[in-house]
């Protein structure tokens, strides 16, 4: 495992990485108008743990506090030049020094020509941003495990976890809580690299 250096300039939360034909971005302010479309939509806010509306304000709001948190990272994920999800992980120190951490994504609502552009290129959208997920996580980072909440109902992704080595571990209320850790992602890993072209995730920036 690689630990970084724990610095604003070379936290991981600023870094950029590349893979499975996707790219994670750190959030920008530019990308604050899509996100907050994103997280408002019935398909996407329904999901969540808290599926309150976001004002543009509170858009704001978050974007401030996440800039200067080492204990949290925020991605949107690009594919074809074009924004197609959010990554986050989360600590509850500095994600460098972490043994543990949790984390999220989901894939955007795009546009009709945006969405065939980015199906086009790999219909495997959710895998991809899953794995580079995980590969930052136990690639980059010194974790020995990593855990998510899924929703109860959200059968699509209790099924992708699965299949890439996730273990549920409980329920709490409308959640079902998953884990994993770095052998069982290696081993599962290996049955998805031959539907991608370029199979590591690369820091490049």
């Amino acid at each position: 495992m690689k630990t970084l250096p724990l610095n604003k300039k070379n936290s991981i939360r600023n870094m950029t990485f590349k893979g499975y034909g996707i790219e994670l971005r750190p959030v920008t302010r530019a990308d604050l108008f899509v996100l907050r479309q994103w997280r408002n939509s019935p398909r996407i806010s329904q999901m969540m743990v808290d599926n309150s509306y976001i004002t543009s304000r509170q858009q704001q709001l978050w974007y401030q506090k996440i800039k200067e948190r080492f204990d949290q990272a925020h991605w949107v994920v690009w594919c074809e030049g074009v924004r197609a999800g959010y990554v986050t992980i989360k600590g509850k120190g500095p994600l460098e020094h972490q043994k543990q951490l949790t984390g999220g994504m989901y894939s955007g609502n795009l546009q009709n020509k945006h969405k065939l552009l980015v199906q086009n290129k790999h219909k495997l959208l959710g895998y991809a941003m899953q794995i580079m997920m995980l590969d930052i996580v136990f690639g980059h980072l010194s974790v020995s495990k990593f855990r998510g909440p899924v929703q109860k109902k959200n059968a699509g992704v209790r099924k992708l976890l699965k299949q890439l080595g996730f273990r549920e571990e409980g329920f709490k209320g409308d959640f079902v809580w998953t884990s994993i850790v770095p052998t069982d992602f290696k081993t599962s890993r290996i049955k998805f690299e031959r539907y991608f072209p370029d199979t590591r995730c690369e820091l490049i920036g």
